[in-house]
């Protein structure tokens, strides 16, 4: 009887010890499926920390009893441009006939927008992207009449892209002068290739300079990946920050005197060089599209607004872009538009916007002949209030878009890049 009790008790002990490690077998394959079941779903999770910078934090020691200390903030890098606010006058984009998906209307001088369509939503910038390419260009260049050599492979790479060119040939030497006006006028990918490659060694080292020029402006809705404006879901910018870009590139001491000469030429005839004998004429697209076009803001069938040039882009996927800049008694003004049907209605589409919206102050005659001042009303202050009611305050931004939406193909047999 004794015996039998031992043995009963043994088994017991048995099936206790078993238990137990059927528990933590169980456990162990639990804790397991667990964490392939984290794994597996955290892929379609967002990575909170990509692309954020670095917090270099230093830890000070004192000399008495090496206490750390609490690291100093970094100072905030303030950036070298302010996004504009609505000027007073600020309407609402409400013309049917404009095609453009995307716009904007800036005044320069004093950072203030007149009108505006879905102008911080993103969009692809095509050939836009030059106008950023040749600002770098410009700041990183000491001397324009620095010379680039075009190799085989440069040539060879643009062929297999199918983009624009100017007409530069493999080993050819090329200012850097002559760069900046093929990248502009004609959209030269050949020409943004050789800044690029003359300025950082490579487009990628030259893409993150264009970043890093984006991030000290403040831009917060652009992005580049390649130096001509080459269609990568990547590659995105707005309205807001093409106009912006533009603007710094008119005002900007060092760059203004270079950038505007060359947006605004409309034609342009290379050096001489080994490969082309009598140098290569350049035409300004830009120039083209608005032949026969001018600005008549008070419908007199005159133009009072000058057309100081700007830049065209195409790509299937952006469709037309184009950014202008008028002149209206000595002060800059810079109209963008992203996403036009096609290149006359994106000219169409900037003429509108800017006869509408364009301020019409210089334009007010006097209402007593023979006093040359303005008669207009005066508020308390004494200061000249010649504004007419705005008609809207708000801003056309139905919808929400998380970044560019696909495309249809173009019909128009035009060079990719444009």
């Amino acid at each position: 009887m004794k015996r039998k009790t031992e043995i009963m008790k043994s088994i017991a002990a048995n099936h206790t010890g078993n238990a137990a490690l059927c528990a933590i077998l169980i456990m162990i394959m639990l804790l397991a499926i667990g964490t392939a079941a984290l794994v597996v779903t955290g892929r379609s999770q967002i990575d909170e920390n990509k692309r954020m910078p670095e917090k270099n934090i230093v830890i000070e020691t004192s000399d008495a009893g090496n206490v750390q200390q609490e690291p100093e903030e970094p100072e905030e890098v303030q950036p070298l441009m302010i996004y504009p606010e609505k000027d007073f006058d600020f309407m609402k984009m409400e013309l049917p006939d404009v095609t453009a998906k995307y716009s904007v209307l800036l005044d320069v001088a004093n950072n203030k927008l007149y009108t505006a369509r879905n102008y911080t939503k993103k969009a692809y910038p095509a050939s836009l992207t030059k106008l950023m390419t040749i600002i770098v260009a410009i700041e990183h260049t000491d001397n324009l009449k620095d010379t680039y050599k075009f190799t085989k492979q440069d040539i060879q790479s643009l062929e297999d892209e199918n983009a624009s060119v100017a007409g530069f040939k493999a080993g050819e030497k090329v200012t850097v002068e002559d760069l900046l006006y093929g990248a502009m006028l004609p959209s030269g990918a050949d020409a943004t290739l050789g800044l690029a490659n003359y300025v950082a060694g490579s487009e990628e080292a030259f893409v993150k300079l264009m970043n890093d020029k984006v991030e000290e402006l403040g831009l917060t809705g652009t992005h580049f990946t390649n130096a001509s404006g080459l269609h990568d879901e990547d590659h995105y910018s707005t309205a807001m920050d093409m106009a912006m870009i533009v603007k710094y590139g008119l005002e900007t001491e060092g760059v203004s005197k270079v950038f505007t000469k060359i947006i605004s030429a409309e034609s342009y005839t290379t050096k001489k060089s080994n490969k082309n004998k009598e140098g290569i004429l350049l035409s300004s697209i830009f120039f083209q599209r608005y032949e026969g076009f001018f600005i008549d803001r008070d419908e007199d069938g005159r133009p009072d607004a000058k057309i100081v040039g700007g830049k065209t882009g195409f790509t299937d996927e952006s469709k037309y872009s184009l950014a202008s800049v008028y002149e209206v008694d000595g002060e800059y003004y810079v109209c963008v538009t992203l996403k036009s049907a096609d290149s006359g209605k994106a000219t169409m589409d900037n003429v509108a916007i800017a006869e509408r919206y364009l301020p019409t102050y210089d334009l007010i005659e006097p209402t007593n002949k023979s006093d040359s001042s303005i008669a207009e009303s005066k508020t308390d202050s004494g200061v000249v209030d010649a504004t007419p009611e705005p008609i809207d305050q708000t801003d056309s931004t139905e919808g929400t878009e998380s970044g560019p939406e696909d495309q249809t193909e173009s019909t128009d047999a035009e060079a990719a890049g444009v």
